[in-house]
């Protein structure tokens, strides 16, 4: 009988040895960060993205989200925070949050979602961008020049044009001389305009009612997307063509854009974060670049401004808004 008892005792005894053994061994759920300049809210394109990849936040992974509310000061703070919890990759959408990544961390895997990765910096090259980031760049400089001809093309009579722009993001100093030189090359006038604040909108619209540039182009990133919509809707109220390097601020009331898709570009950013989560080094992914580059119309606000798009250009539309 003792026998029996010591007998079951001890399976009991490696039921639970095995059972501890198994709850060790189990992988644990990998932990994503998410830096970004603005928002306040999980993005839901993003999120479905990682849901597509197998990545669940709360079942099959963690996500670790932290937005700077539009100061770039608490960039490197809250990725030095995401560093110290330890995440397995980091998401950094924008360059002032790549840059902050950057300076956060060497070893932690960044994704990045850039403007212009190589003029900034943020790799050695597309083909072997080294070190710890890699991700999609839409290098929007080579684009400046085919976005002033087509802000020509919608606005004939275009002579002077403002460009209202970000000097703290890495990429858009070039960014807008390859846009004067652009202009220029039509003979068009450029005055620049930059935006550190959300108070310097207000202050460069107030100056654009003076000297009456016959648009503008917002070189668009991440904190002129934040104040998309108080930038369409100053240009509205001063009856100003708006030219944007996205869809979003069009969707809010700007003129038209010439650029790439953010969705696609997304899309390809969570394969990349997929890839690292199972294994793959930053270092041996190229850096991607989107394939699609849309044009999309305001027409509301085109009539709104009183004028009439080329037949030629709503042609070559991806998209209008009615």
């Amino acid at each position: 009988m003792r026998l029996d008892i010591v007998i079951l005792a001890c399976l009991v005894a490696a039921f639970g040895q095995s059972r501890s053994a198994y709850a060790q061994e189990k992988p644990p759920v990998p932990r994503v960060g998410y830096l970004a300049l603005g928002s306040i809210t999980p993005p839901t394109f993003f999120v479905q993205k990682m849901r597509e990849q197998g990545y669940v936040d709360g079942q099959t992974a963690e996500f670790e989200y932290r937005f700077a509310g539009g100061r770039r000061d608490r960039l490197v703070p809250l990725a030095r925070e995401l560093s110290e919890r330890r995440v397995d990759v980091i998401y950094a959408y924008g360059d002032e949050a790549i840059a902050a990544a950057q300076i956060a961390t060497r070893t932690i895997p960044v994704v990045m979602f850039a403007c212009d990765a190589v003029t900034t910096g943020f790799v050695t090259s597309l083909a072997r961008p080294g070190g710890n980031t890699t991700g999609v760049t839409c290098l929007t400089t080579e684009l400046s020049g085919k976005r002033v001809a087509i802000f020509h093309e919608m606005l004939p009579r275009l002579k002077r044009l403002g460009v209202l722009y970000n000097p703290e993001n890495k990429s858009k100093p070039m960014d807008f001389v390859q846009t004067r030189e652009a202009a220029n090359s039509l003979g068009i006038s450029v005055d620049r305009f930059e935006a550190r604040e959300p108070e310097d909108v207000d202050r460069i619209f107030a100056d654009f009612a003076v000297s009456k540039p016959d648009g503008v182009s917002v070189l668009d990133e991440a904190f002129t997307m934040i104040n998309a919509k108080r930038i369409v809707e100053l240009a509205r109220r001063q009856g100003l063509p708006s030219m944007h390097s996205f869809r979003e601020p069009v969707d809010a009331g700007g003129l038209l854009s010439y650029g790439p898709s953010q969705a696609e570009m997304t899309a390809i950013a969570t394969t990349f974060i997929s890839k690292i989560l199972k294994g793959a080094k930053p270092a041996d992914l190229p850096v991607q670049q989107p394939t699609r580059f849309e044009v999309v119309i305001n027409l509301r606000t085109a009539k709104a401004l009183g004028l009439t798009v080329p037949p030629t250009l709503l042609a070559r539309a991806d998209e209008v808004i009615e």
